[in-house]
């Protein structure tokens, strides 16, 4: 495991913010648009999130897994690889990754639980884990945003009150695509900007002494209040469902 982000395998899945608009063409050009693949991605974010949490798995585990899920389709589509099948299979790999392994049956189950309509057997399972490891090249290193966190908000006394709602908007991040664009420790002091918004503190002395690049800071922080704004949350199954048949027709054996 690498100690240093900067010489790390996570810096180099860092994407530029505009080659994102032309990741999953194969999915676009079967007619899904980019507001339709951004809601069938927040419904796989909470799908994993909620799988991770009906297998008391910790937070962090299910956040490598979402960067994992996020960066399949940064190189495939959902029309190639099943999301429905990927999605368990990134959990299942971060459990591994993150030494909180879970047992391929207690999340087959869940998953089954969660999802009865969904396809989705043991061998499907463990063939996805492959699949992905595969995607990523095996860099499976993902630096946690969380830790940054933590140790920002325990840097000075002036921002243990914003604890709370910068985790909460760290959280919230994870249903877009920021972490795949912003290095971890940028994602925790937009957050803790962005709290410092919320609770009317003036932070900007913290902030110069952070030594960041204040623009990232700012651009990171509206994307998140325009997540709010448009109140973007997960789309129901059935919304999901047909989101999906767009890119992969029943007929084409989904």
């Amino acid at each position: 495991m690498a100690a240093n982000f900067w010489t790390s395998s996570h810096l180099k899945w860092l994407v530029p913010r505009e080659s994102l608009a032309t990741c999953q063409a194969e999915d676009r050009q079967r007619g899904l648009s980019e507001g339709q693949l951004q809601q069938l991605k927040g419904h796989f974010t909470q799908y994993i999130f909620d799988l991770a949490n009906s297998t008391n798995l910790r937070q962090r585990v299910a956040a490598t897994a979402v960067v994992y899920f996020r960066r399949v389709y940064v190189t495939s589509s959902y029309a190639r690889h099943d999301p429905r099948v990927v999605a368990p299979g990134c959990l299942y790999l971060a459990s591994k990754a993150e030494e909180s392994v879970v047992s391929a049956k207690v999340l087959l189950a869940a998953a089954r639980r969660l999802r009865p309509g969904w396809p989705l057997e043991l061998r499907q399972l463990l063939d996805a884990e492959m699949l992905i490891l595969e995607e990523l090249d095996a860099r499976l290193l993902v630096f946690s945003p969380y830790l940054a966190l933590t140790k920002l908000l325990a840097s000075d006394p002036q921002l243990s009150d914003l604890g709370q709602n910068a985790w909460a908007a760290l959280n919230d991040a994870h249903r877009t695509d920021l972490p795949l664009v912003h290095a971890p420790h940028m994602l925790a002091v937009g957050c803790v900007y962005l709290a410092s918004v919320v609770c009317s503190r003036d932070i900007r002395a913290w902030l110069a002494g952070v030594e960041v690049d204040l623009n990232e800071v700012y651009s990171l922080s509206m994307d998140l209040i325009a997540m709010y704004e448009q109140h973007r949350a997960a789309v129901p199954v059935d919304d999901a469902n047909r989101l999906l048949a767009v890119a992969r027709p029943p007929a084409a054996g989904a």
